[in-house]
């Protein structure tokens, strides 16, 4: 039941966060489909909204495949073994926050707006698994 709960709750305490932020907005019903993917916080807001399963569903696979096994190994090391384990946590979220918000991006809207894609995608992935091993450090 504990291994269960370590699969499940972390991404559902995650994704129930960004839920409310979403579902709560003043913009949640005027949210469409045909919106994704044009780089702005609507867009993402839309993404969330109509492929939540899909995502929760991914969020799960790589909890247990991907961070439980890690997350051991990392609570077996010592105290600087810890600090290397979340300074490469955060520039793996970075690595992929740049690649998104390059993919995202649109070049005629310039740099800045690539740098605000940037600071907001690395901003939710990092609040993200924050969330998610804290959530795991409390069912230890």
């Amino acid at each position: 039941m504990k291994k269960l709960l370590r699969v499940l709750l972390p991404p559902f305490v995650g994704f129930a966060v960004y839920f409310l932020m979403v579902r709560y907005s003043s913009f949640y019903f005027s949210l469409r489909i045909d919106e994704m993917g044009e780089g702005n916080l609507l867009a993402f807001m839309s993404f969330y909204r109509y492929l939540l399963p899909l995502l929760f569903t991914v969020s799960v696979l790589t909890q247990l495949l991907i961070v439980i096994p890690i997350h051991r190994k990392v609570m077996a090391k010592n105290g600087a073994g810890k600090k290397w384990a979340a300074v490469f946590l955060v520039f793996v979220c970075l690595l992929f926050s740049s690649g998104i918000s390059y993919a995202i991006w649109d070049k005629s809207d310039g740099i800045h707006h690539l740098l605000k894609l940037f600071t907001f995608m690395s901003g939710t992935q990092l609040g993200y698994w924050v969330i998610n091993l804290f959530v795991l450090r409390l069912l230890r």
